[in-house]
């Protein structure tokens, strides 16, 4: 091993422990109260990769409730969906969750329009005090001519001015198409 190789090598391992007591050091629960908007790279299975823009919004009802709600706008396909979750049960730097909302899929082509239910669970976890971390598992069943769905998330949020803004992207996948997302992220609260 060359000496560059070995010097790197020393580097990371003197370093793990900092970065773990950091990581550890971090009680600070992610933020459940926010609205965000950003761009969507949408590529479904059958049909023409597409662009487009959303806007969600999550807001605390109580210490461990909270509602959701989004909007997307993308080529020919238009999603809303609206609900409640339950956030908690791990300790500050993170929160298992789970959500249950109305959803809506529109079509312009073939003139599709349907409602449904999604179950999205998850944990989004504080790794460092700038850096936040979601896995996410989603079903989604609209019935009639759009079916069901199961779906995994995963996405990454750098967070500045003492967590109140974010800017993040995550990744869809697993289902009837992948879904790209790069978004701004403003929270406030707990």
């Amino acid at each position: 091993m060359s000496r560059i190789k070995s010097l790197l090598v020393l580097v990371a391992l003197l370093m793990a422990p900092s970065l773990a007591n950091l990581a550890m050091a971090q009680k600070e629960p992610p933020k459940w109260s926010y609205i965000e908007a950003g761009f969507i790279d949408f590529t479904p299975d059958e049909g023409l990769d597409d662009d487009g823009e959303f806007v969600g919004a999550s807001f605390t009802l109580f210490k461990n409730l909270h509602i959701v709600a989004e909007y997307d706008d993308v080529g020919n396909y238009t999603f809303w969906n609206a609900g409640i979750g339950f956030h908690g049960l791990l300790g500050d730097p993170a929160d298992l969750y789970v959500q249950a909302v109305w959803a809506n899929i529109d079509v312009d082509e073939g003139d599709i329009s349907e409602d449904g239910y999604e179950v999205q669970a998850g944990v989004r976890w504080k790794l460092i005090k700038w850096f936040e971390l979601k896995l996410q598992a989603n079903f989604v069943d609209y019935g009639g001519d759009v079916g069901d769905d199961t779906t995994g998330e995963v996405g990454a949020l750098f967070l500045f001015a003492k967590d109140r803004i974010g800017l993040g992207a995550s990744w869809e996948g697993g289902g009837d198409a992948d879904t790209a997302r790069a978004f701004f992220r403003f929270s406030w609260g707990k």
